[in-house]
């Protein structure tokens, strides 16, 4: 891949901070930086952008993880390889997630490089992570809530 000139990266960076101030909810999109060496040596740059996925995001996902397994032949999940069914779970997630995304990830059931797909799904899982509430690590004085019986502890 070849070097990005100065008017692409300042393009990339106004994509990211514009992506930073939209609003909460299915609209919320931010930009992660993508530097990826494959296994087989191959390099990938660019800039993801990432949407925060809603209830409606989460059904087309799964409908896009239906069609991947129906395409390939499946006719009984439960026959699949755990590792299939994970890697077409992989598919669709990105699929409804990358809200923009590099020229090498415009055709994510094309690629044959898993690490490369499987690298791009932690930068989302992480960049969702954000999102959540860390339960056990928040001070305990955060809330009266938190210390009584009414305080749930998260997995």
């Amino acid at each position: 891949m070849s070097e990005f000139t100065a008017e692409q990266q300042a393009a990339a960076q106004a994509a990211i901070e514009t992506a930073q101030k939209v609003r909460a909810g299915g609209e919320l999109k931010e930009g992660e930086l993508l530097d990826f060496t494959s296994t087989e040596g191959n390099h990938y740059t660019g800039v993801l952008v990432f949407k925060k996925l809603t209830m409606a995001d989460l059904m087309k996902s799964g409908a896009i993880k239906s069609e991947i397994l129906r395409e390939a032949g499946v006719q009984d999940v439960r026959l699949v390889d755990t590792d299939i069914l994970f890697m077409a779970h992989v598919i669709s997630v990105l699929d409804v997630a990358l809200h923009k995304r590099p020229e090498c990830l415009l055709k994510l059931k094309e690629i044959t490089e898993p690490d490369l797909l499987f690298h791009v799904f932690g930068l989302h899982q992480m960049w969702e992570a954000k999102f959540r509430k860390d339960f056990r690590n928040a001070n305990e004085n955060h809330s009266e809530a938190a210390t009584g019986a009414q305080a749930v502890d998260t997995p």
